[in-house]
């Protein structure tokens, strides 16, 4: 752990990191409460970098990467979700998001079924996927999001309608939806980080770093829809 004018740069390896050392570490950076900290993870083939402009999202990611456990390539066999504040939408590079959530405020979070269906197409929201959430104890995909295209050429719209646990590679789809739950429970959006490593159809895999906003849309007093809008941050083949 160094500490410099403008940054504070932390080089670990998540699977080796004891849990003194871990709390001393977030000693240090609720004491120094630095602007910048600068992630080095040591040992991994993918994204070792990051950069975080948000003490309590760099704890919340220091936590999440501690408690993945790596496979032998070093990359986790479950997906790292973490929550993110919304101020992270001030960021310059997430204006789409800031655009997709005043639309949400507008619309005063309620929305018709003929409103969700545009929203597909809507750039606003980023190509991103809509799910009807019924009774709030189900989750069916509405949309795909268009970085599906990253599964390959076969079509997926055979799968539309259906819930979430009938999907393949439900090692990623059903703990990346468990958010979706969450914001139609909470009727609140939410920002979530994303890694994780996704199956195509066909065997291969590659790894997705990306950010997304959820929006709850209220069409009844019992019916709720969820769009989510992404930003992708890194694909990469493995």
């Amino acid at each position: 752990m160094a500490t410099f004018p403008h940054y504070t740069r932390i080089r670990f390896q998540p699977a080796c990191f004891p849990a003194s050392c871990f709390q001393a570490v977030i000693q240090i950076l609720l004491y120094q409460s630095p602007r910048n900290i600068v992630l080095e993870r040591v040992g991994t083939l993918v994204a070792p970098l990051e950069v975080i402009r948000n003490l309590n999202d760099a704890i919340a990611r220091l936590h999440a990467l501690r408690a993945a456990a790596p496979d032998e390539t070093g990359l986790p066999r479950v997906p790292n979700i973490i929550g993110l504040s919304l101020d992270r939408l001030q960021g310059p590079k997430r204006a789409d998001l800031r655009t997709a959530l005043k639309l949400w405020k507008q619309q005063n979070r309620y929305a018709t079924t003929r409103n969700i269906a545009r929203m597909t197409a809507n750039p606003a929201f980023g190509g991103g996927g809509v799910a009807w959430m019924p009774g709030q104890d189900r989750c069916l995909i509405e949309s795909w999001p268009q970085s599906y295209r990253s599964y390959g050429d076969r079509s997926c719209d055979s799968l539309l309608g259906r819930d979430v646990r009938d999907l393949p590679d439900s090692d990623y789809i059903i703990p990346t939806t468990r958010g979706y739950f969450t914001v139609a429970q909470q009727q609140a959006p939410r920002l979530e980080l994303i890694e994780a490593l996704v199956t195509r159809d066909d065997g291969s895999k590659f790894w997705s770093r990306y950010e997304r906003l959820i929006l709850p849309w209220r069409t009844s007093a019992t019916d709720t829809f969820v769009t989510s809008v992404p930003l992708v941050r890194l694909v990469r083949a493995c």
